[in-house]
């Protein structure tokens, strides 16, 4: 017999751990708000068994959901790659993404908040379990990241090839990425790993998009070859119109030392840049062009130091 959390103990305390969740478990008959805290899944759930669960993750910028339309297609399109039913519709997330940040305005008015929102496949009987929470943003990492970098590791690590699963499906069965991670924090602690594909370029990390400026163009992989970004979707539509060409082609390891500047882009950090490569390299300070971009980005809210 499995046994359902309840939301009696909720805490309204203005905690994560207790913040109100959207959390639909047709397994245990469940669709309701509740506290974050109590949210868990059945044991014979797809998503639990076999990681087979896609996740968009989004953020707020003064108080508002960033480019929530393209995390919503996108979401759409991983649940159409994984052949995930009978979940959410889009119309239906975009009224709970409102709802969540009113049932938790006192977080969401102290700092930009980040939210998650995520569908497993459910089970033979059932179907999916999913749900629509909020996460902190850690704005001191944030801050580190735009204003004096992060290392960067080229790993070891292949991605699974296309014929395993599409890269456009953002997922929850991150191996990959957690190896990844795991061998660049030898390189530095605070360092993201690059995973290569099968023919030795670089692609994405666990935390990025990749890119580099080189002679004045922008070089990004192969679209096809790795998640499709929305940041970096706006760094390419911001290139086009600041008159940068954009190109795509693999990035080897070798351009990455060759390159101007390493931009890395993702939903927490927004756009930020790579300050160190592999040992011996020179470091890197932060570039015209990544300081350009970064001021396309909305002002963040974030609680000061003497209240947090």
């Amino acid at each position: 017999m499995n046994v359902v959390p309840t939301a009696s103990d909720h805490d309204s305390g203005g905690s994560f751990l207790g913040h109100n969740a959207y959390f639909c478990c047709p397994a245990w008959n469940l669709s309701e708000w509740r506290s974050f805290d109590q949210i868990s899944l059945p044991i014979n759930d797809l998503g639990f068994r076999q990681g087979v669960t896609a996740v968009e993750r989004l953020r707020t910028y003064g108080g508002t959901i960033f480019c929530a339309d393209q995390h919503l297609q996108r979401l759409a399109e991983t649940l159409r790659l994984l052949k995930i039913e009978k979940g959410p519709t889009t119309v239906q997330l975009e009224r709970l993404i409102e709802e969540c940040l009113e049932l938790n305005a006192d977080l969401v008015q102290q700092s930009d908040v980040g939210m998650t929102i995520w569908v497993t496949a459910g089970s033979s009987k059932f179907a999916p379990t999913w749900a629509v929470h909020l996460n902190a943003v850690d704005h001191e990492a944030v801050a580190r990241r735009q204003s004096h970098g992060q290392p960067i590791a080229v790993t070891t690590v292949v991605q699974p090839p296309t014929q395993s699963w599409p890269r456009h499906a953002k997922v929850r069965n991150r191996l990959h990425y957690y190896l990844a991670d795991l061998e660049a924090k030898e390189v530095a602690p605070n360092a993201t790993g690059l995973l290569l594909d099968s023919d030795g370029s670089v692609t994405e990390s666990s935390l990025a998009n990749v890119a580099i400026l080189r002679d004045g163009q922008l070089i990004i992989p192969p679209e096809k070859n790795v998640l499709k970004g929305v940041t970096m979707g706006l760094i390419r539509k911001w290139s086009n119109e600041q008159g940068i060409q954009c190109l795509e082609a693999p990035l080897m390891p070798k351009d990455l030392l060759q390159a101007d500047e390493i931009l890395l882009t993702g939903t927490d950090t927004g756009i930020w840049f790579a300050n160190n490569y592999q040992e011996g390299s020179p470091r890197r300070l932060k570039g015209e062009v990544c300081q350009q971009m970064q001021a396309m980005l909305p002002e963040p809210r974030i609680r000061p130091v003497s209240e947090a």
